[in-house]
């Protein structure tokens, strides 16, 4: 039975880093008999968290596929040493889904910087281990930290995306 992974990337560019990523990791989704889909967060309407009663808006269709989703990969460029902003208002919104709806998921972080992978580690992972695997206790399925890279498309050819690709197929 195959399973279905939602691949959340929160970065603003186009054709950039972490989009390219999150295209090796569903390449190897798919080389794996699973099926999968990529949302780009910036592509949306979200709102940000204003308490329990939110206006409708994209979110809705975001959480639907993470809802019926066995593995949800989240993606992010390192940005003041953080997650996007786009990336952080949906983990925001994260709260008015229920614990419940969220619970049994894998997952795993694919992340890009110009700075080396090292900072990504220090000031990415833990706060993504934080956040997905002790509060909602998802499953860890592995990283993929592309330090080093900046020009959009700079990725591609490098080490990190047959790692993001593997990544693809343990899911």
């Amino acid at each position: 039975m195959s399973k279905k992974i939602v691949i959340i990337n929160g970065s603003p560019t186009p054709g950039g880093n972490t989009r390219c990523l999150c295209e090796a990791v569903l390449k190897g989704v798919k080389e794996a008999g699973n099926e999968g889909i990529i949302i780009d967060l910036a592509s949306l309407s979200i709102a940000p968290y204003s308490g329990p009663s939110q206006a409708e808006d994209d979110m809705s269709k975001v959480t639907a596929e993470i809802r019926t989703a066995d593995a949800v990969v989240i993606a992010s460029p390192l940005y003041w040493m953080q997650f996007t902003g786009q990336l952080k208002v949906w983990m925001d919104r994260l709260s008015t889904v229920g614990k419940d709806a969220l619970a049994g998921k894998e997952t795993a972080l694919v992340a890009c910087a110009a700075s080396p992978a090292e900072v990504i580690e220090k000031n990415l992972l833990g706060y993504y281990r934080m956040c997905f695997i002790d509060s909602l206790g998802w499953k860890d399925m592995g990283n993929v930290l592309a330090g080093g890279v900046y020009a959009p498309g700079q990725v591609m050819g490098m080490p990190y995306t047959e790692q993001a690709e593997e990544l693809g197929k343990k899911l």
